[in-house]
């Protein structure tokens, strides 16, 4: 399981290395072609796009992700994706229909001001664009085919981010080209996802089998919900107690913590399918653990290294309207992370406890909400990324706990509490740096290399380790 692991996260790592890459281009064109006010208006409705994927198709890709291992042929797992597929396209239809008709009404309601309908009715047409391209790729994932989900995210993020250069820059359209072209590579990489996958979609539709996948999927909905206000209220908190274009400079920060998902993305979307193909295995909880150190080794480098070098990056990618990104970047790098680790406590998922689930989110989501109206008044916008980070740490503890009373998985805890402790007193002695840029970078660079070390000394990361992990990915299809 670990040698599949790692062989299918270096996969899936290496497409998103490329993805990022690619999608990371539009960061100084982002900052030099609009004002943090208009850049906020995009963040604004990729937040709402955000909040349609997790409820317009009532989670039903998660149902198909938990009952196609279950199926008893290859038939029947036809008919389980099918049903999704052709559900999802029509719940999305109608809400598209909905939102066009009261464009004028809805773009006020979400973005404070008249006249954006046309870029509204734009982001309508992304949102069913990506509800559907979500189907469909996931379903290259719960087959395990690697490669071809890989193909299909790098042939989207190509079309999208080359077709919004061309809008902006060329045509010259404003922020409605954003949303062109996540539209057109949306639908470019869905068809491609669609054809690779055709032979698992056919013609069929089982209302018994969509009212199975419903009754799995529903209390995932306000659960979804839930995690989308603890991810995401801080920018509504923002824009009701500051600024849209406060907005503007925390999702530039927030561009950069999220660099770190180049790591978390190669482990999520491997994790899971595997998990559930072995998790009657009595070597699993052992290997779960495994893995979980050399995740963590790996996610606090990251957040060191991306809390020192913030500055920096804002320095190089964007102008001066946003440099005051960087006060939020070390917050919302862990905050990241611990947001989407939940797949490394999958004992409520396996034990189909999605009603728990729900109440662990919305607890979250209650939290955070609170502590962004209580810290962005007296911090700003760092308040509203502490208000993240601290209700984040708390909904991933609350899984771990829970997931080790019905899956238990025997973690090194005193190595990982230990490596947590060291990384933030590095990153608070790093913070410190005020001397001329090259000895900054140099010292920066010695605070990295000294953590590196320091996770060795503590056990958390073995030679023998990277060994294995090395070989795993090296090693041939």
């Amino acid at each position: 399981m670990v040698k599949r692991f790692f062989k299918d996260s270096a996969i899936y790592g290496f497409g998103r290395f490329l993805v990022y890459g690619i999608s990371f281009f539009l960061i100084p064109i982002y900052t030099r072609a609009f004002p943090p006010a208009e850049l906020g208006v995009v963040d604004l409705l990729n937040t709402v796009a955000r909040l349609a994927l997790l409820t317009v198709a009532l989670e039903i890709t998660q149902a198909v992700f938990r009952f196609l291992p279950d199926a008893e042929s290859h038939k029947e797992r036809v008919v389980y994706a099918s049903t999704a597929l052709w559900f999802s396209l029509a719940v999305y239809g109608v809400f598209i229909v909905i939102g066009w008709a009261g464009a004028d009404y809805f773009s006020q309601l979400v973005l404070g001001e008249a006249g954006r309908a046309d870029v509204f009715r734009v982001a309508l047409l992304m949102i069913g664009a990506s509800g559907l391209f979500n189907l469909l790729q996931n379903q290259l994932r719960w087959q395990a085919k690697s490669t071809r989900y890989t193909l299909v995210s790098i042939v989207n993020t190509g079309v999208s981010v080359g077709l919004t250069i061309v809008f902006i820059l060329v045509m010259q359209i404003g922020i409605i080209g954003v949303f062109w072209g996540q539209t057109i590579g949306l639908v470019v990489g869905g068809g491609l996802a669609y054809w690779l996958s055709r032979g698992d979609f056919a013609l069929a539709f089982d209302w018994v089998k969509l009212r199975d996948m419903l009754r799995f999927s529903l209390p995932l909905v306000p659960s979804g919900v839930a995690v989308f206000v603890y991810l995401y209220i801080d920018r509504i908190t923002i824009i009701a107690l500051m600024s849209i274009g406060d907005v503007g400079i925390f999702g530039v920060g927030y561009r950069i913590a999220s660099i770190v998902s180049l790591l978390m993305f190669g482990f999520q979307v491997a994790m899971m399918p595997l998990v559930y193909q072995h998790y009657r295995e009595p070597a699993t909880p052992r290997n779960l653990a495994r893995i979980f150190r050399y995740f963590v080794a790996g996610a606090l480098l990251m957040v060191i290294g991306l809390s020192l070098f913030a500055r920096d990056l804002l320095t190089l990618l964007t102008t001066p309207a946003y440099y005051g990104a960087w006060t939020v970047v070390p917050l919302l790098v862990p905050a990241t992370l611990l947001a989407g680790m939940y797949f490394f406590a999958p004992g409520l998922s396996l034990a189909k406890r999605t009603g728990m689930i729900a109440v662990i989110n919305i607890a979250g989501a209650t939290l955070n909400t609170a502590l962004n109206l209580l810290l962005i008044p007296l911090l700003g916008i760092p308040g509203a990324a502490l208000a993240t980070l601290l209700s984040t740490a708390s909904v991933f503890g609350l899984y771990l706990y829970f997931s080790q009373k019905t899956y238990p998985v025997p973690h090194a805890w005193r190595q990982l509490a230990l490596a947590v402790v060291v990384t933030a007193a590095l990153v608070a002695v790093g913070l410190q740096i005020d001397l001329a840029p090259v000895p900054a970078i140099i010292l920066k660079a010695g605070i990295c290399l000294l953590a590196a070390g320091s996770f060795f000394a503590i056990g958390l990361v073995e030679v023998g380790d990277v060994r294995l992990v090395w070989a795993a990915v090296a090693q041939k299809s």
